[in-house]
């Protein structure tokens, strides 16, 4: 993606860092490439994941008595296929976005970004044991929150669940 479109196209810069308080347009073009180098790996995965939980759903008899006293297909659609298809969707994000934050962590000294990941290591070159542990420690708790934040939707998605 670099090469593509930072050295052959030239819409967006291949490295750096543009502070947003000193032009919000140039920070955005500094994050296109690293934020669709993470995530555009990961979207075929959780598409091919809804529409298999979808498909599945869809052959419920209750979507049949749905479709039968006259509800819209996209009401049908929103309310009850994507609401019950999503929970093994929000298991695989919820696992994706920790896998995720490793991988910006890596991404960030490829693409001189400041950040944790760049931190850490120059922490590491430095022997600055201290910093290493507190980055180590940001990086655990964000984990940490990510799944607490799956378990209280699951909440939100299905009442059954208790919390």
């Amino acid at each position: 993606m670099m090469f593509l479109f930072a050295v052959g196209l030239g819409w967006f810069p291949a490295v750096g860092y543009v502070p947003l308080s000193e032009d919000v347009v140039a920070n955005l073009r500094t994050f296109v490439i690293p934020a669709a180098t993470l995530a555009l790996g990961e979207w075929p995965g959780f598409m091919l994941i809804l529409r298999s939980d979808a498909i599945e759903v869809l052959q419920q008899d209750y979507i049949l008595l749905a479709k039968a006293k006259g509800l819209r297909d996209s009401r049908i659609l929103f309310r009850h296929v994507l609401q019950l298809s999503s929970f093994t969707l929000l298991t695989v994000i919820g696992l994706t976005v920790t896998a995720l934050i490793s991988g910006a962590l890596v991404i960030e000294n490829i693409f001189a970004l400041p950040g944790v990941g760049r931190l850490l290591v120059g922490a590491i070159s430095s022997r600055d044991f201290m910093v290493v542990q507190g980055a180590v420690t940001v990086v655990a708790v964000g984990f940490v929150l990510i799944n607490f934040a799956v378990d209280m939707l699951y909440a939100m998605l299905d009442p059954r669940v208790t919390r």
